[in-house]
């Protein structure tokens, strides 16, 4: 049964409300939550398929680690606001903790080396966490359906209470309130969608609104200017690199190594083609020993 999460604020909202998440702004959050953007009806085949997937990461983790995953179909809330709740996929039976499984696709595998927990579900776990009072949250990802990989988190509570007090304010002013979360850089391919029409007529923008927008608009033109001169800054440091290496297609120095080489430009519908690529790259340094 599909459940009304527009005046919920669960683990996957969470990272967007305190503007950490690299899909969706607190902007784009308000008009799903409001209904001012189309449902996009249908769930994505990608979701779909790791929905289907979360049974056989929560087998894997259960071979890997030797814990028994209980799973748990509850919605959880917060004892003093309940609109704030969390959805667990699995209990790690005998420990004080909880599990969630997660796919990723091959080319973020980086993002999940070594120590490395994408930011959205750091939040969401510590979020799970807090909600449901769990010290520990366990994390397992199946990474382009060929790698496994699983990472433990610690519960921060200092972490939890700045989550808490941005989703209490977040729900007060633009859930519960009429306020409108502000616009950031991530939201400028977005405006077109939330404003679709285009055709009321024009505003005449008068006192605070005047002085705002007037003050935007010259900070928007100085932004331009400034990628202006800076390209040509960069364009003026390319040609003298180019010049210093001449018909050479490689040149290192005590820290860089550059290469200028040819590369074929290939094109469907006009001849192949070729420029000479620049490009440079640090040097690992040694350490003495």
């Amino acid at each position: 049964m599909n459940k009304d999460r527009s005046r919920m604020i669960g683990g996957s909202d969470i990272s967007a409300i305190m503007g950490m998440n690299r899909w969706c702004t607190p902007l784009q959050l308000w008009a799903k939550k409001k209904g001012k953007i189309k449902d996009e009806g249908q769930k994505p085949e990608y979701l779909e398929i790791g929905t289907e997937l979360e049974e056989y990461v929560s087998r894997k983790f259960m071979q890997k680690t030797g814990f028994k995953l209980r799973r748990d179909e509850r919605d959880f809330t917060h004892p003093d606001y309940p609109y704030m709740q969390a959805h667990i996929d699995r209990w790690i039976c005998g420990e004080d903790a909880l599990f969630e499984a997660k796919t990723a696709s091959m080319y973020k595998e980086k993002e999940w080396a070594d120590d490395e927990i994408p930011i959205e579900y750091i939040m969401q776990v510590n979020w799970y966490c807090g909600i449901v009072g769990k010290a520990v949250g366990y994390i397992a990802v199946l990474i382009g359906g060929q790698k496994f990989v699983w990472k433990k988190m610690d519960f921060d509570r200092k972490l939890f209470d700045k989550q808490v007090i941005a989703a209490r304010d977040f729900f007060c002013r633009f859930i519960d309130g009429d306020e409108i979360p502000m616009a950031m850089g991530d939201d400028n391919p977005f405006m077109a969608e939330l404003y679709p029409d285009g055709s009321q007529p024009p505003i005449k923008f008068e006192g605070h609104d005047c002085v705002e927008l007037d003050m935007w608009i010259e900070e928007r033109q100085g932004g331009k200017q400034a990628i202006v001169e800076a390209k040509k800054e960069v364009d003026a440091i390319e040609a003298k690199i180019k010049q210093k290496l001449g018909e050479a297609e490689a040149g290192e120095t005590d820290q860089y190594r550059i290469t200028w080489r040819t590369v074929e430009k290939k094109e469907y519908t006009v001849k192949p083609s070729s420029y000479r690529c620049l490009r440079t790259k640090q040097k690992r340094i040694k350490e003495d020993v």
